[in-house]
Formats: structure tokens, sequence, C-alpha cells
């Protein structure tokens, strides 16, 4: 399996593994059929009732350079979704699912080749959330986040 492959599937691990995250996905989901690609986020979460819960990740850039060793900064972008319902004050449990993905994020475990950091400036946590809003989703209202989650391989030739 590729480092890249490898990487993905632990990025898509660590999100799944906070509760009651919703769907995850390792690629963009794509469908013509509006039910289809509704279906394809719908989770019920504990005690509650079904919605849209889901989350997506690409990887969106990859710098590499060498010092001593070479190393290849990763950029992947994870997008989430969750129905938005004024009753339930939804957005408050968006905020803490979001704060939950990038809480896993900084108490990751590094893999045997890379490392959960911001290879070009490592002060930053691996994990930063670039957008917090709400958009249509198909045809239903929902909150959205996009988060960068960074991750510097080192290469062993």
């Amino acid at each position: 399996m590729s480092t890249y492959l490898s990487i993905l599937a632990d990025v898509k691990a660590k999100i799944e593994s906070v509760t009651d995250v919703g769907m995850v996905y390792d690629y963009y989901r794509w469908n013509n059929d509006l039910g289809a690609f509704i279906a394809l986020f719908s989770f019920t979460p504990t005690g509650g009732s079904k919605q849209i819960r889901g989350w997506e990740i690409t990887r969106v850039s990859v710098r590499e350079h060498q010092d001593g060793a070479f190393f290849r900064h990763h950029d992947f972008q994870v997008e989430g979704y969750m129905s938005l319902s004024d009753a339930d004050a939804s957005d408050k449990t968006f905020q803490v699912l979001v704060d939950d993905v990038c809480a896993a994020f900084r108490t990751a475990a590094d893999g045997p080749t890379w490392y959960y950091l911001n290879g070009d400036d490592p002060r930053l946590s691996p994990a930063q959330v670039e957008v917090i809003d709400v958009r249509m989703f198909g045809n239903v209202l929902c909150h959205h986040a996009r988060i960068r989650v960074s991750v510097t391989e080192r290469i062993i030739p």
C-alpha cells in the first residue's frame, strides 16, 4: 500500500474514533440522484433522530523538501456536515464535534514514517479549522466545517 493510502486510512480512523461523528468517507462522494446522495450521509446519533451527519476527506496539496532526508507535507481537507435544527440548538452540538475532531489529531499517535504536525510551522496544531458556516447540502440546510489536517512524512529511501 502506498504511504499516502496508509496516511489517509489513519486520518479516517482518527475521525471515526470521535463519538457520534457520523459517516466518514476517505474521498469526496458524488451522486446524480439526490436521494441516494443524502442517504450516504444519513446517520442516527445516540439518543437522537436520523439526520445528515458526515465527513469527507481529500488531500489538497503536497509539498516536499530535503533537509538531510526528504520530507513531504500532506495537507488534507476534511469537510463536515450536520443537519441544522434551531429547536435543538444544533450549532452547539456541531461546534463540539468540530472540537472533538481537532482533539483527535492533537493527541494522535504518529505513524511509522509520518507525524501529525505542520512541517512548515510546527508550532501549529495539526488540525486547523478554516471555516465554520451554514450551507445547503443537497436540499437540507446544514452546519458545515472545513478542517485542514497537516501530516509530515519522512521519506526513507
